[in-house]
């Protein structure tokens, strides 16, 4: 795989993820993929992942995430067609201040004409974690 492909790829997702522009972040998914966490996995269209997108976005909005930054990404050649990328990611919500909460998620990417995530891995449960640091959903008045 064109590792500068791949690397442009993740430059521009956490361009978009930082902006929460899921509509620009679908756009890297391939038509149908597999998305996987400590709960199970789902297989999804494109389609749908963009109509969950707003529900996402104003998610993390009303929890105050501020910023999104890849830390750190390791890459690993499965094949002349497929990657798998795993990114550490750090979000800094207006609860925790300057410090980043930080995350890994694994991507299998698809390089055939162009580069496309085919499945990613969340490696916490993410409302657990949540929870957790105390990130609740901000109550409307």
């Amino acid at each position: 795989m064109d590792s500068g492909r791949l690397e442009r790829l993740f430059k521009q997702y956490e361009k978009d993820f930082d902006k929460l522009d899921m509509k620009a972040i679908s756009n890297y998914y391939a038509d149908t993929f597999i998305s996987a966490g400590p709960k199970g996995t789902i297989t999804q269209s494109k389609k749908e992942f963009e109509e969950k997108g707003e529900q996402a976005v104003a998610f993390y909005r009303s929890v105050g995430q501020k910023s999104a930054r890849i830390i750190s990404k390791r890459t690993m050649p499965i094949s002349n067609e497929y990657t798998m990328v795993v990114v550490r990611w750090g979000v800094i919500f207006e609860k925790t201040g300057t410090k980043p909460i930080e995350f890994d998620v694994t991507y299998i990417v698809q390089d055939i004409s162009s580069p496309q995530i085919i499945l990613f891995i969340s490696h916490e449960d993410e409302e657990a974690a949540m929870k957790k640091l105390g990130l609740q959903p901000a109550m409307k008045k």
